[in-house]
């Protein structure tokens, strides 16, 4: 049989608990609200330009032929470059970079890079899916079977053209 200043102790930190839940749950919906949480969920590159070290790269995009829209819709989005196609690995894709964009921005805001450059995951990213969109015509100078693994054999689409997309970061 419990003494009674057993449960009243129980009674006390399960209200403090809930309180710091409650506080954690708000403070997060709030500070996802504030960060246009929901527009990180689209393919919209209005959402990549949330951050304001993208302003640049933005501008950028929005200068270059893939920002040209055809009936209302970009010929290319940020997410069409950056992220796999596939429905499960862009999700997990996105989920990473998003984990460690949002880690970065709260925790390391002293080491925050003014412009940010793609790792080498991100590179083999754009690489494949600029061979998925010209590859047709590219396949030529491109060899899209030789990039396979670790083999560098290939000639890097960004080598020729590192301007496309945006100017920096690459």
């Amino acid at each position: 049989m419990k003494s009674r200043n057993n449960q009243h102790s129980w009674s006390f930190l399960s209200k403090i608990f809930a309180l710091l839940v409650v506080v954690i749950i708000v403070s997060g919906g709030y500070t996802f609200y504030n960060a246009k949480g929901f527009s990180y969920l689209s393919n919209d590159p209005e959402a990549c330009n949330n951050c304001h070290i993208m302003n640049e790269v933005y501008a950028n995009y929005m200068s270059d032929p893939h920002s040209l829209k055809i009936d209302g819709k970009q010929k290319a989005t940020c997410s069409d470059c950056h992220l796999p196609h596939g429905f499960v690995s862009k999700w997990i894709a996105k989920a990473q970079s998003g984990i460690g964009h949002g880690y970065a921005f709260t925790f390391k805001l002293d080491d925050l890079p003014v412009n940010l450059s793609a790792n080498e995951k991100s590179k083999k990213i754009v690489q494949q899916n600029c061979i998925n969109c010209h590859g047709d015509y590219a396949g030529n100078v491109v060899n899209p079977t030789i990039h396979e693994g670790n083999n560098t054999q290939s000639l890097q689409c960004v080598s020729c053209h590192e301007n496309v997309g945006h100017r920096r970061g690459f």
